[in-house]
């Protein structure tokens, strides 16, 4: 009967530090709210924003390396992610195509340049490659380009003459007697402008580019993409500079974030509380059990004045004294739930251990 009086003291402490962290949390969350209410009222134009529309872009660079006349590869090309000879190479046809993608209808307009440029590198003692020289070969440019709709697509091929650019780099490097590293970067930018259809606001201004860059003066070469196959964006119309701070909302922020700091520190304190002595029933009730042979317990506590009184300050220790003497352990619990005796009377000593509830307090200060 007592063993079922301890579990459900036990359970009924363990459930009280659950409701306690449900309430914990459910503060916390109102916390968040109370924060983003804040924000929202300082910030008039952010939180007025309004959804215009998404968009999204996929972009690539497909190219053919071109050969020679040569006795080797019967294949009049290479295809893309090969190592290639550099003294086979006549030319590089890339094909360029750029998709993009709008949830709404779109009044757009679109234009590109395509641009070689020839760089001389070195590496510094860092590692970094360094340019030296580079210079810029337009090789083909559309004007703007308009239209409407939720989606464009832009192909084109451009042809890349590989050893004249090689030739260039050879020159610089002779000229000027440097051990340099060189590559061309053929690249495609592209800009668009748009907005709503009809709505003659050009919420949008993007661009993009898309690159490879082509090892030059090498035996052998590898040749590397350098851009973002896809991305996107959401627009938000533009809130009004004139928007004032929302003081209602603010205060309401403000009060509830006081009001949710004050019930946090209360819960914590309380869980806190709750923990130790849920930590108190567990020890008090492990020892109950284990020792159960051996304890006694006792509805009044003993009278100790006439004995000479040793505190015992480990339970194990208590045990070894029973172990030595053959007494009982006495115990009464001296308060519920906060303290407990436990005494070994022997002639004219007391050995005595207290457990305490303030013994699990995990903050006190020392």
């Amino acid at each position: 009967m007592e063993n079922k009086k301890k579990q459900k003291n036990e359970n009924k402490m363990i459930l009280k530090q659950w409701i306690r962290v449900f309430f914990l949390i459910a503060v916390i969350a109102l916390m968040v709210v109370s924060i983003v209410s804040i924000v929202k009222a300082v910030n008039p134009e952010q939180a007025s924003r309004e959804k215009l529309y998404s968009y999204n872009y996929t972009s690539n660079l497909n190219y053919k390396v071109y050969l020679k006349n040569n006795q080797f590869f019967t294949s009049p090309y290479i295809g893309m992610n090969k190592q290639y000879i550099s003294s086979l190479i006549d030319h590089i046809d890339v094909d360029a195509v750029y998709n993009f993608q709008s949830t709404e209808e779109l009044d757009y307009s679109y234009n590109y340049e395509i641009v070689a440029t020839a760089k001389g590198l070195y590496q510094n003692t860092e590692g970094e490659d360094v340019e030296v020289w580079t210079k810029n070969y337009p090789i083909d440019n559309q004007a703007n380009q308009s239209g409407s709709g939720k989606t464009f697509t832009i192909n084109k091929n451009v042809q890349l003459n590989y050893n004249e650019y090689n030739d260039i780099m050879t020159d610089f490097r002779n000229q000027f007697g440097l051990s340099i590293d060189a590559r061309v970067d053929l690249s495609m930018k592209i800009n668009i402008t748009a907005g709503l259809k009809d709505s003659n606001e050009n919420d949008l201004q993007a661009s993009n580019t898309m690159s490879l860059e082509i090892p030059l003066l090498q035996q052998t070469i590898n040749i590397k993409p350098n851009y973002v196959n896809n991305g996107g964006d959401t627009i938000y119309k533009s809130a009004s500079k004139d928007t004032e701070m929302n003081v209602p909302l603010l205060a309401f922020g403000v009060v509830l974030l006081v009001a949710s700091l004050i019930i946090f520190k209360v819960l914590v304190k309380s869980l806190l509380a709750v923990t130790r002595k849920s930590e108190y029933v567990l020890a008090l009730n492990k020892i109950l059990k284990e020792y159960a042979d051996i304890i006694a317990e006792t509805h009044n506590m003993p009278d100790l004045e006439q004995y000479d009184v040793i505190n015992i300050k480990n339970f194990n220790d208590l045990v070894d004294v029973e172990e030595e003497l053959h007494s009982p352990i006495l115990y009464f619990e001296v308060k519920e739930n906060v303290e407990s005796v436990f005494v070994i009377v022997n002639n004219n000593n007391a050995y005595k251990f207290t457990l305490r509830e303030s013994d699990f307090d995990h903050f006190k200060k020392n």
